[in-house]
């Protein structure tokens, strides 16, 4: 993980470990990713997130996988776009 995020041009700020006894495990990374204004997570699969990469993560950030390689880019919204109301 660490190769690929420099390979790709990202300073690892932090590794994130949790276990399966941790509560709320997506919430928990949520913050970590505002706590250090992270660009981007890299996971080893999206079997990390139990086989779906969580759409609220990839609204804060690209989630880059490993295995296989994949970047699930998020997606800016623009101010141009009316809010349909």
């Amino acid at each position: 993980m660490r190769s690929l995020a420099k390979r790709l041009g990202y300073e690892v700020a932090k590794t994130v470990v949790f276990g399966a006894e941790t509560d709320e495990p997506v919430d928990r990374l949520l913050n970590v990713i505002r706590a250090v204004g992270a660009e981007a997570v890299v996971v080893p699969s999206a079997e990390h997130f139990g086989g779906k990469v969580p759409e609220r993560v990839v609204r804060v950030c690209d989630v880059i996988t490993v295995s296989p390689h994949y970047t699930y880019a998020r997606s800016y919204a623009s101010p141009f776009l009316g809010d349909g109301a």
